[in-house]
């Protein structure tokens, strides 16, 4: 959702949230009727409030039809061939590098980013190691595997792999239980 979007469904929840107090507090009988019919009598006829009902129906609709529209996955082109395209989306990518860190003994959490590049895929690893590893070699090594394994899995060109290490844990990686 973009800016703009957040901006109109802020103010579209405010408006609500007030005819919503109005109403319990007509309800509740705070507000007299007599006061409501004659607030409802003043903008009768008024093109204010034909403006403001003319721009909540537009809201209205916008955000019905924006919920209603189905999210097309990313994906990037496999093979494109004479029997048609071959792609794949960059969450099979993500399931694919997660298969690979999830089988490195040392790595405790990842968090994994796939961005769609013009010719292949960048992959940006965010990870949480065991006290007692060595960094930089695990690293490289984590790099080269999941590059080879990406490319001749899925067959898309990986034009790096970011390894970020954001934590050290000093609990071992828990074994799943079979």
């Amino acid at each position: 959702m973009n800016l703009l979007d957040r901006i109109m469904l802020t103010i579209y929840a405010l408006f609500l949230t007030v005819v919503s107090v109005i109403i319990i507090l007509f309800a509740t009988g705070i507000i007299s009727l007599q006061f409501f019919s004659t607030s409802i009598l003043m903008s009768y006829g008024r093109w204010e409030t034909g403006v403001v009902g003319v721009v909540l129906l537009l809201l209205s609709l916008r955000f019905l039809l924006s919920g209603l529209k189905t999210r097309q996955l990313p994906d990037t082109t496999i093979a494109n061939g004479e029997l048609g395209k071959v792609s794949i989306t960059l969450n099979a990518v993500e399931s694919l590098v997660l298969k690979v860190v999830r089988g490195i003994e040392n790595i405790k959490d990842s968090k994994i980013k796939i961005k769609k590049l013009d010719n292949g895929v960048s992959i940006l690893l965010k990870l949480t190691v065991n006290f007692d590893v060595i960094i930089p070699e695990t690293s490289f090594e984590l790099q080269k595997t999941i590059k080879d394994y990406i490319e001749n899995t899925a067959g898309i060109t990986v034009k790096d792999v970011r390894v970020s290490i954001d934590n050290v844990s000093n609990q071992p990686k828990q074994k799943a239980v079979k």
